[in-house]
């Protein structure tokens, strides 16, 4: 049995926080892990949050602050970081930076779907974000 899939193209980007993620792989294609392509500018990225998957950090290029439970770690290009589930976490983009996002199973691709289509991002609406992270068992530690 193959798996699906996809070319550059082939699904639709989401606008999050400054931030352009493309899906690779969705848990909706029967995958156990989903993929993005994520994209975007110095100081973007997400505040401090938890949630139940797990999330991988690949830097393509670029520079990101990535803090895992408290510790603050500067990736390049071919670093990565490792958040378990549960744990406090965000990033803040230093440069211009493009990297992959990898989580487990959880409601990640869901998220980023409802967020770009129902929430204000120029300049973002936090409130809505709050709102629909909450809906998704995301919580905001801000």
């Amino acid at each position: 049995m193959t798996g699906p899939t996809a070319t550059a193209q082939a699904e639709q980007s989401h606008y999050v926080l400054g931030e352009t993620l493309r899906p690779l792989l969705t848990n909706a294609m029967g995958s156990a892990v989903e993929i993005f392509d994520t994209k975007g500018p110095a100081d973007a990225g997400p505040p401090p949050h938890t949630h139940a998957w797990e999330e991988i950090y690949v830097v393509l290029a670029g520079e990101l602050d990535v803090t895992v439970a408290g510790k603050t770690t500067r990736l390049k290009p071919g670093g990565f970081a490792h958040v378990p589930a549960n744990t406090p976490h965000g990033y803040r983009n230093i440069t211009d930076a493009h990297f992959l996002t990898i989580v487990t199973k959880g409601n990640a691709a869901k998220f980023f779907k409802q967020v770009s289509s129902e929430v204000e991002m120029n300049p973002p609406d936090i409130a809505g974000v709050l709102r629909v992270g909450a809906s998704h068992g995301i919580t905001f530690l801000t």
